[in-house]
């Protein structure tokens, strides 16, 4: 658009002929052509010395020039005033003002500027100029202000002179066309600040003129306008704080300098932008609102720049919040002039984006507490004053811990002001229960280093050095994350500082709270220079955790205790000064009497009595006030705050406050008022807030409200469900329809044009780069993200769960629109941004098990949630990842993968591998990499977590059995045991590691520091029923009590067992816990006191495993390694009947169902029984399927299903009533598969497998056809199918032949019987007409195909079992391999054996092949060689083929002869070249249990591989020899590229990168670039390039993608979204596409 700016001119030296030419031109070619005389010089604007092309002259007179060409140029205007005090502003003036936020009420304009005519050529020619004349700048001086490739005048920054120019006291000629700005040259690394400050604020004006003067009514424009008026007021503001600084406070630093060029350069382009719209519009035919409404892009442009313009204002009111800091410090110190240089220089290397993508907790304490009254407090505030002041003090925590209202905020606002001044208050964070973010630790650390940064200067650089070391310390825990941001700078600093931390006790979380306490006392350990003043409420968490510090100050009802005199005077002083004049002394005092001694009264009661708005004279306020029953009771008080509001008001008022009550985050007014409009409910939101301005408090700057005490808040949920309406003092809330009032603001939140879902609504420029790893990703997205959105996208799932079915048919077409996938997509932006995934989780699971949700819409949240569970990783870690990775991977029939992928196309295919659909819960929970020890269902049934081996447990989804997220890692050894607290909310872990961790259900955060106690291994642990205590026994013989909100043990250990304590639990009462052992018995314990209830109960002859209570609490069941279950009276001891006989082994796990009816015990014979608890009977069968001892079992919470983890690293679900296993199971093999053949055509394989069973399947899609063939009864053991692929033959452990017809999967026949042991091998004639099976009975036999009848008599001569028999090519031979390690070759007519044994294995032969000329045999064995034959003489054909690792168990000729491969037990298949004995290449690696077959397809094209990790493999034989030759190929695929931490090295070649590796998190990456994620089912087919994989929803399953169109880095959002706009929802616009920045 301004293209004359683009480039800088470019002078003629003289090259043309002429000695001393200076003419300017803006290319190489202009100037080439002008030295060749074919062009002519730039010429010069007479008014702005603009240089341009003569022909351009008039067009830039008329339209662009800033001064009227007809005058001279002007300069300056009316001096400034010298009469403003030189000296900066605090901090807390800037605070009072932060204009990202404020929305100002009063008129903007003080700088005058002309009313523009509606000419077009005066709207732009209003346009603030600011570029430089280039008649008055040289050359050197352009070079010099370069900044970047397209620097020239643009990268300069070319600002207005304003009225500090001495020259200005001329008489300024005002211009018939504009009002004149004269630009001038600045060099901002010495600039005052005013000027450009003044400029970008007229600059502003001119803007919102041409905006006004355009008399438009749309959104986007009236929104515009609005933040245009508050940026202006803002700036205006910040002008007045900085016109009382001496101009040599005012020189710009660098970390100002970038954000002033950004925001001034912004305001041009934004001024060009709508002038053109303004243009257009005015030659428009339509009329001005269709004519505008039409023009689609340059709506899109607005709405952008309205976007961009709170991004630059943000980023320069930050950058100015560290100007002045700094500028404070240097004022404060009495070497101003030294130390002024010293401190530009330090804050010079700030790296201020660093710094600000650090995200806060805004503080609302200002306009909520003040400071104390002057002569009150003073006792206090001198006791901590000289705490402050006292460096030999040994106590650096202060804690002043009193009840609620007590005036601690007050007191803590006191003493900041005072540090403040003195400059040694480091930092302040205000605890509010009201509010979401305020209520954790989350921002507790990044908000107290801004706080820092502001208040400290000089650590400034330290703590952006800290952020750029480790951009991803938003993830580190919590200690760490102090550490880094608080700690590690702190030693750059010798003098004292002070962090105030003000209500702690309104930290919703106990092991938060306790987590602070302690990392706190630590933190004063590591700095000897910092102390902490804290404030709370009494809490038992915080008192434990402050008890065991010898290193606090602990004041205790010291602002309250009427026995402290001071408190009773300091209330009658605030009274007597806030209410003199309005009530007589008299009863002033009586006020004071009443309070007693209570601040929060005192002060609610004058606020009542002083408020203007109130329609009650102070009289009568005053006498309700002295009527209430108890001195002090708070909540008199707060009723007669309710009889006193208006009776029209009430309705609304209720409203009002129901929604603050069920916000989960605090409102603005401006947010009460649009949720109220939105619902047609009148009322005046601030006139109410005003009423009841008593209780509530308004944030000026901001417009939140907040309650001032909690005690309000609790307050109206003790009054909220009342439904006394026409008792004045009995309020009513209505939270249902408070929800949904608030559901369908969020609704209406989330589609709005101007704020709403949008696509990369952060403008991610690169996808290469995670979340974390963008230097200001969250200051920008703080920019992008209004408050207002993030609420919506945080909590409109549980609003509209919390609604009735009425609200929802109300709400059904908003939530259909929301649920598009493309506004969905956008959703899960905002979740990737605010860390918001496990919360939508929740969200969606609570409103889906809503029973009057519509089936249809109930499908698509499954499906959405489906997404994120699936895609937890991607959406947590990057935005782009979202569409990148997310929708290649999402299952084919998905909706959101159909609408998703309309408007995203650039993105890579997966061609194989891919789901068809979302399944439903799996037989087995898969993910595990080592046997599960434990596993606890969530008290909802939701979550399983388990046991995850590697010293990590894992969540789970319990109705889906999707892991959530990945494993958490923190213990130091295996886990021994894991439960839920009653609440759902923490885990509890036990592990070898002798300590016990909690951490928190919903965020998988760890809370706090281990607890620490045993000295051996923790065996089992448990939480008390009312989740406040945990009892954890040992391998030390002891059991010890915690309190879980802090950690601290309880009383002594509990000690009496002599031997290793293997389980213990709480009584359901929680008055007793029961403990069994390895020393036989059982032992109950008093909960309170810990004393030993009674004797030891004695009965099991074994160590005691595990035991549990029954739900009433009098029965106890334990298991023991005798094998027996036992039954025992709670309360005497007593055995309960005859001792329970498990029929499999050791019992190892045991749990009551929810009714107490029945029990289920696990055993080590890998079943388990369930038990009658009445009768002791057994009830049905075992249930079988785990393939390893079973470690742990439960019911669910309903007692409908049956859990159970094993060994063989699986957990299963079963129906508690019919013992059937749940889930779906993976049409496969369900144990190893033995043998493979495919058949002639290459169409069918055939498998068969130690599940007893025969399998066929596609060999083109690797689909199952059909049903498995079922009729052995034991392991099969071998497969072979006919020349005519009609007949099928298997051999199996119970002696039989089985033939089968191939079309159908009907038996043929009777089984072949004849064989006296296990039958092993099998195989067609070339003809088909006969069969050959080979047994452990020492013999072949040979059976008509057809018939099935024995031809002959048995084969004898081995002297082992026969492993493996194969016809010679023209069917007149056999050769057999045996466990006698001899191969033998017999003829088929006679039976009789060809020659002498072949000898040369030492072990076991497990098969012999043919070779397709029939003139060689090859062999193999387990003495992990291959040996060839001549298949004439028997003779051996060189030497042993030798490179297999471990036993060969099969191996195969391919077609023509030349080549064979085997298969072996160390998991690898070989190729060898027949003529010279050598290894082709090294091991193709992919099956992770042995290869126990191998052959080559039909026309040798393919290999296909089965093995004992259930699956077939089929691999291009081609690709095979090329991957076998490489030259990687002798590392195993595992290794990387020598460091472990760069992931696997993956064989796919992504177009464009080189090695890529896959992290163990599912990243694949080049370096340092991440291309995509990767799920866990798909990892295991990009490492290894087979084929294909039966079954295809293995998790080895075979993966191939096409990258065709994959679009990644900075190209991502190429063509990704289309352009279009959707209409069919009221106010939902999406579809826009943004274009990054």
């Amino acid at each position: 658009m301004r293209h004359h700016l683009e480039q800088r001119p470019i002078t003629c030296t003289g090259a043309c002929g002429k000695s001393h030419c200076t003419q300017r031109f803006f290319t190489h070619k202009d100037l080439s052509a002008h030295i060749t005389g074919k062009t002519e010089p730039l010429a010069q604007c007479d008014g702005c010395g603009k240089s341009l092309r003569q022909k351009n002259m008039d067009r830039h007179v008329k339209n662009y020039c800033p001064v009227d060409s007809r005058q001279k140029r002007l300069e300056g205007s009316a001096p400034r005033s010298s009469s403003v005090p030189a000296h900066p502003p605090t901090i807390t003036d800037l605070d009072q003002h932060p204009p990202a936020t404020a929305i100002f009420s009063e008129e903007f304009s003080r700088i005058q500027t002309p009313e523009p005519s509606g000419r077009p050529s005066d709207v732009k020619s209003m346009r603030p100029t600011t570029e430089f004349m280039v008649s008055e700048v040289n050359d050197d001086q352009l070079e010099s202000s370069r900044t970047g490739p397209k620097s020239g005048f643009r990268k300069r920054l070319r600002l207005m002179k304003t009225s500090d120019s001495p020259e200005s006291s001329r008489p300024r000629k005002p211009s018939s066309k504009s009002q004149v700005y004269n630009a001038v040259s600045l060099d901002l690394l010495a600039a005052d600040v005013l000027p450009p400050l003044k400029a970008a604020c007229r600059a502003i004006k001119s803007i919102l003129e041409v905006i006004q003067a355009m008399e438009i009514r749309q959104e986007e424009w009236l929104e515009l306008a609005q933040r245009l008026k508050k940026y202006t007021s803002a700036l205006e503001e910040q002008i007045t704080i900085f016109e009382t600084y001496p101009s040599d406070e005012r020189a710009v630093n660098k970390a100002l300098r970038q954000p002033l060029v950004d925001y001034v350069e912004f305001l041009e382009a934004l001024h060009d932008e709508v002038a053109t719209l303004k243009e257009k519009r005015s030659h428009s035919k339509l009329g001005v609102f269709k004519a505008f409404s039409r023009t689609k892009d340059d709506t899109r442009q607005i709405l952008k720049l309205g976007r961009d313009i709170d991004h630059r204002h943000r980023q320069l009111m930050e950058a100015l919040r560290l100007f002045i800091a700094s500028r404070i410090q240097v004022i404060e110190r009495s070497t101003k002039s030294v130390l002024g240089t010293l401190v530009d220089d330090e804050m010079s290397q700030i790296d201020a984006a660093a710094i600000l993508q650090l995200p806060t907790v805004a503080s609302f304490a200002s306009s909520i507490h003040h400071t104390c009254m002057p002569g009150t407090r003073e006792a206090i505030l001198g006791e901590i004053q000289d705490w402050a002041h006292n460096d030999a003090s040994d106590q650096p925590i202060f804690w002043l811990c009193d009840i609620a209202g007590s005036g601690k905020s007050t007191v803590a606002m006191s003493v900041a002001q005072s540090w403040r001044t003195e400059g040694i208050l480091g930092g302040q964070f205000f605890f509010s229960i009201a509010s979401t973010e305020a209520s954790t630790i989350e921002k507790f650390c990044p908000t107290i280093a801004r706080d820092l940064a502001h208040n400290m200067p000089e650590l400034a650089p330290h703590i952006a050095d800290a952020v750029k070391r480790h951009p991803a310390v938003m993830r580190l825990p919590f200690n760490e994350q102090f550490q880094t941001l608080i700690s590690g700078p702190l030693h750059h600093r010798q003098e004292r500082v002070i962090f105030i931390i003000d209500a702690l006790g309104e930290c919703k979380s106990a092991p938060q709270r306790r987590e602070l306490v302690e990392t706190l006392s630590m933190a004063v350990h590591q700095n000897k220079n910092l102390k902490i003043f804290v404030t709370s409420r009494p809490d038992l968490v915080i008192a434990a955790a402050m008890g065991a510090l010898s290193t606090q100050t602990k004041v205790v009802d010291r602002l309250h205790d009427v026995k402290y005199q001071d408190n009773v005077d300091d209330v009658a002083t605030y009274i007597h000064q806030s209410l003199s004049g309005i009530l007589s002394e008299d009863k002033r005092q009586r006020l004071v009497n009443k309070a007693n001694g209570l601040f929060i009264w005192a002060s609610t009661a004058c606020r009542m009595l002083t408020d203007e708005t109130s329609l009650s004279s102070p009289e009568s306020i005053y006498e309700r006030l002295i009527s209430t029953d108890q001195s002090g009771a708070i909540d008199d008080i707060y009723d007669l705050i309710f009889e006193r509001i208006d009776p029209e008001s009430y309705g609304i008022m209720c409203s009002v406050l129901a929604l603050l009550q069920v916000a989960f985050e605090p409102l603005t007014t401006d947010d009460l008022d649009d949720i109220l409009k939105q619902n047609g409910i009148p009322g005046n939101i601030n006139a109410l807030v005003q009423n009841l301005g008593s209780v509530l408090a308004v944030n000026p700057s901001t417009k939140l409200i907040q309650f001032r005490s909690p005690t309000f808040i609790e307050y109206l949920r003790r009054r909220s469900h009342s439904t006394v309406l026409n008792n004045r003092t009995k309020i009513y809330l209505d939270i249902v329809s408070a929800h949904g009032q608030a559901a369908a603001w969020c609704f209406n939140r989330l589609a709005s044009r101007t704020e709403g879902l949008k696509f990369n609504i952060c403008q991610v420029e690169s996808s290469f780069y995670l979340n974390r790893q963008i230097p200001d990703f969250y200051s920008r997205a703080a920019s992008f993200i209004s408050e207002r959105l993030r609420y919506a996208s945080s909590h409109w799932l549980f609003h509209i769960a919390e609604t009735d079915e009425i609200w929802r048919k109300k709400l059904s077409n908003e939530l259909k629109c929301i649920i598009a996938s493309s506004c969905i997509l956008h959703w899960m932006e905002i979740l990737s941004i605010t860390r918001g995934v496990p919360r939508a989780i929740a969200g969606l699971q609570a409103f889906i098990h809503r029973t009057s949700v519509q089936e249809e819409m109930r499908s698509r949240l499954i499906e959405i949630r489906r997404f994120i569970i699936a895609f937890m990783v991607p959406i947590q870690d990057s935005i782009p990842h979202i569409y990148i990775s997310g929708l290649p991977f999402t299952p084919g029939t998905s909706q959101l993968r159909i609408e998703g992928l309309k408007d995203h196309q650039n993105i890579f295919t997966v061609t194989r591998g891919l789901e068809e659909e979302y399944h439903g819960l799996p037989a087995t929970l898969r993910g595990h990499r080592y046997s599960i020890s434990a596993f606890a269902l969530s008290p909802d049934g939701s979550r399983i977590v388990s046991d995850s081996g590697e010293n990590a447990i894992r969540l789970w989804d319990a109705e889906t059995g999707q892991p959530l997220g990945e494993p958490l890692h923190g213990h130091e050894g295996p886990i021994s045991a894991v439960v839920f607290s009653p609440n759902g909310l923490l885990i509890s872990s036990a592990s070898d590691d002798k300590t016990i961790r909690l951490w928190d259900a919903n965020t998988g955060q760890p809370l706090g520091e281990p607890l620490r106690g045993h000295k051996r291994w923790v065996s089992d642990v448990a939480f008390s029923p009312d989740g406040s205590r945990m009892v954890s026994a040992s391998g030390d013989m002891t059991i010890r009590l915690w309190v879980v909100e802090t950690g601290q043990r309880l009383g002594e250990p509990l000690e009496g067992h002599e031997d290793s304590i293997s389980a213990v639990q709480f009584s359901p009462d929680g008055s007793r816990i029961i403990s069994g052992s390895w020393d036989k018995t059982i032992r109950c314990w008093d909960a309170v006191t810990g004393q030993p209830l009674g004797e030891p109960i004695r009965g099991h002859e074994a160590r005691i495993n595990c035991i549990a209570l029954s739900p009433d609490g009098s029965q106890i069941v334990s298991g023991s390694d005798d094998e027996t279950l036992r039954l025992w009276d709670a309360d005497t001891g007593q055995q309960l009947g005859q001792p329970l006989l498990g029929r499999n082994g050791v019992v190892t796990a045991i749990a009551f169902s929810p009714d107490g009816s029945r029990i289920v015990s696990g055993s080590s014979g890998l079943t388990i029984d369930l038990w009658e608890t009445d009768t002791g009977q057994q009830l049905g069968e075992p249930l079988r399927g785990h393939e390893g001892w079973i470690n742990a079992v439960a019911f669910s919470p309903d007692g409908s299903q049956i859990v159970s983890a094993s060994d063989d690293e699986t957990i299963r679900l079963w129906d508690a009533d019919s013992g059937r296993p749940l889930g779906e199971l993976i049409p496969g093999h369900v144990e190893q598969i033995n043998d493979v053949a495919i058949s002639s055509d290459g169409s069918l394989i055939v498998s068969g497998s130690s599940d007893k069973t025969v399998r066929l399947w596609d060999a083109r899609t690797g689909k199952p056809s059909g049903e498995s063939l079922r009729g052995h009864s034991g392991v099969v053991t071998a497969v072979a199918i006919s020349q005519d692929g009609l007949r099928i033959a298997s051999t199996s452990h119970d002696k039989t032949v089985r033939l089968w017809d191939a079309a159908t999967g009907n038996p043929l026949g009777e089984p072949l019987r004849g064989h006296e042991n296990s039958v092993n091998a099998i195989a067609f004639s070339p003809d088909g007409s006969q069969l050959v099976s080979g047994s452990s009975d020492s013999t072949l036999r040979l059976w008509d195909a057809m018939t099935g009848q024995p031809l002959g008599e048995a084969f004898c001569g081995h002297n082992g079992s026969v492993k493996t028999i194969a016809f010679s090519p023209d069917g007149l031979r056999l050769v057999s391999g045996s466990t006698d390690c001899t191969v033998r070759i017999w003829e088929v007519a006679t039976g009789h054996q060809i020659g002498d044994p072949l000898r040369g294995h030492v072990n076991w032969v497990n098969t012999v092949k043919y070779s397709p000329d029939g003139s060689r045999l090859a062999s193999a064995s387990d003495d992990w060689t291959i040996r060839l034959w001549d298949a004439a003489t028997g003779q051996p054909w060189g030497e042993p083929l030798q490179g297999h690792e471990d036993s060969v168990t099969s191996l195969a000729f391919s077609l023509n002869g030349s080549t064979i491969v085997s298969g072996s037990s160390d998991n690898t298949i070989r190729y060898w070249n027949v003529a010279t004995g050598q290894l082709l290449g090294g091991a193709l690696r992919g099956h992770s249990g042995c290869v126990n077959a191998v052959l080559f397809s039909p026309d040798g094209s393919h290999v296909i591989s089965c093995s004992s990790d259930k699956t077939i493999r089929v691999w291009d034989a081609d690709i095979v020899a090329h991957i076998t030759t490489s030259k990687h190929d002798s590392e195993p695929a595992e290794s990387g590229f020598g460091d472990p931490s760069l992931g696997t090295r993956l064989r796919i070649r992504v177009p464009g990168f080189e090695k890529c590796t896959l992290s163990h998190d599912g990243w694949v990456q080049s370096s340092d670039k991440h291309l995509f994620w990767v799920p866990p089912d798909n990892r295991h087919g990009l490492q290894y390039r087979h084929l294909l994989t039966m079954p295809t929803r293995s998790p080895f399953r075979a993966t191939e993608i096409d990258f065709t169109n994959f679009q990644c880095g900075t190209s991502w959002t190429k063509e990704n979204l289309r352009m279009e706009w959707k209409e069919d929802c009221s106010q939902i616009h999406y579809g826009e596409y943004i274009e990054p920045l």
